[in-house]
């Protein structure tokens, strides 16, 4: 029996990249996931409600977070305009 591994983790570095660039220390690096899914959650909220053809958040193709000492750049990856 073949041993079971994570395809994102496997691929990350080769083909693909991380969706959260940052750094933290240990005992802030939970909130800083929190963080990361709340802004996320909070954009596929936003384009779902305000969307004018309601098929969901299906044309998001990515959502890359980049935080720096007193910045937060969000890139959206879309598939529509």
């Amino acid at each position: 029996m073949g041993q079971k591994i994570n395809p994102l983790g496997f691929r990350l570095g080769t083909t693909q990249s991380h969706d959260s660039i940052w750094f933290a220390q240990p005992t802030k690096y939970s909130e800083n996931i929190q963080e990361d899914k709340k802004i996320r959650d909070w954009i596929k909220n936003y384009i779902q409600k305000n969307r004018r053809i309601s098929s969901g958040v299906e044309g998001i193709g990515e959502i890359k977070i980049q935080k720096r000492i007193d910045l937060i750049q969000v890139i959206i990856y879309m598939g529509f305009p």
